[in-house]
């Protein structure tokens, strides 16, 4: 039997878990499953009454009775009973403490602590033995996964729900952790990039916040992976694991972090009028352009490279500029016809609609740029009261 190392009790503080939890759905037509994790009385009728029937030990799954009223949407009062089908037949039991929404499934699996992790004595985080296991391997019989008894929103219910594990410890026998930080859950995706970290951040063995980590610099390092994930509904956290001087380590920045930099100290030709931005996110602002020329890059980032401009320091996309404005626009006088087939463009090749079919009377518009595409397709460039836009004829 594998040894686990416990950790003392002066260690036993939690910081937040940063593992991506497997979510449960609570949509009111799941199957309503319970785990009892605590002996529980059955009952012939709601509320009780006389002596029961027999009992229920732990851990078992049982199923709603079909028909018996039930909602997630209810909030769950301390005196309620749930109806439960039952080697007895349907029966009722308390919906107290000893029994949790979710499914239990006895199964061995092999799996790696990147945290340490308080144990209990059973899932019920009352029940804290004041013990815990240090990062290491370890071995799990059973699994019990839960979710919450009243649901008020998408939130909420990924707030209340988990994944408890039981444990075979050596020296308290078999005990349980909530929701641990495990390796198994980290699915990073590989990267080879440089990251500039424009604030100090602190770098840790693995991506999980515990201890004091290591002090990391303002500047530029090497990231080889990264893994995003989100804990709960409107949450999303990155990890980048990086190589450092010490060796490899994972960082996730709390000030802003460049993905994929390089600087820049050189000139860079714009073939095409490029559209210019404050910040390195596209707009539909259509009316600010740099025209044709050398420019000084100072940094790239991606797929944005920051030029000096006349107008001071400014980002363009270059790989999307050839799309917006094509090589070979060309000034024309052309009358061209609008159907109520016709569909309009806010730029020739990026392929972003701007009006869809049946938005046009029929009619006639002079167009004031032309361009013919690679496949011969011939686009025109007219002027509406909405601006200007692209069409294809």
């Amino acid at each position: 039997m594998r040894k686990l190392a416990p950790v003392c009790a002066a260690m036993l503080l939690m910081l937040p878990a940063t593992v991506n939890y497997p979510a449960i759905s609570y949509a009111e037509e799941s199957p309503r499953s319970f785990v009892i994790i605590g002996e529980t009385d059955l009952y012939a009728r709601e509320g009780g009454g006389g002596r029961p029937l027999g009992s229920i030990s732990p851990y078992q799954n049982v199923l709603l009775a079909p028909g018996a009223p039930f909602s997630y949407y209810d909030e769950r009062k301390p005196e309620e009973w749930l109806k439960v089908r039952t080697w007895l037949g349907d029966r009722w039991i308390r919906d107290d403490e000893r029994v949790l929404y979710g499914t239990y499934e006895e199964r061995k699996k092999t799996l790696t602590l990147i945290g340490t992790a308080r144990l209990f004595d059973r899932p019920d985080v009352e029940t804290d033995t004041g013990q815990s296991l240090a990062p290491q391997e370890i071995m799990t019989t059973a699994e019990l996964r839960y979710g919450p008894k009243y649901v008020i929103n998408a939130t909420s219910a990924s707030g209340k729900s988990g994944t408890w594990y039981q444990v075979e410890t050596t020296w308290m026998g078999p005990k349980w952790i909530l929701k641990p930080a495990l390796m198994e859950n980290v699915h990073a995706k590989t990267v080879d990039y440089d990251l500039k970290l424009s604030g100090a951040e602190t770098a840790y063995e693995v991506p999980y916040e515990e201890g004091k980590g290591e002090a990391v610099e303002p500047g530029i390092v090497h990231a080889i992976a990264k893994w995003q994930y989100s804990p709960q509904a409107f949450f999303l956290f990155t990890w980048y694991k990086v190589s450092l001087p010490q060796g490899e380590r994972w960082i996730k920045p709390e000030h802003e972090v460049l993905e994929d930099y390089k600087p820049a100290n050189e000139p860079v030709k714009l073939t095409t009028k490029t559209r210019y931005f404050e910040e390195r996110m596209p707009s539909y602002d259509r009316n600010v352009w740099l025209e044709p020329g050398a420019y000084k890059a100072v940094q790239i980032v991606g797929e944005w490279t920051q030029l000096e401009t006349p107008a001071g320091l400014k980002w363009v996309n270059l790989k999307r500029a050839l799309l917006e404005r094509p090589e070979g626009i060309v000034p024309t006088e052309e009358t061209v016809k609008l159907t109520a087939e016709t569909q309009t463009y806010w730029f020739p090749a990026t392929g972003e609609m701007c009006h869809l079919k049946g938005f046009f009377a029929p009619q006639e518009v002079q167009a004031f740029e032309k361009w013919t595409s690679p496949e011969g397709a011939v686009w025109y460039h007219i002027k509406t009261f909405s601006g200007t836009e692209w069409v294809k004829q």
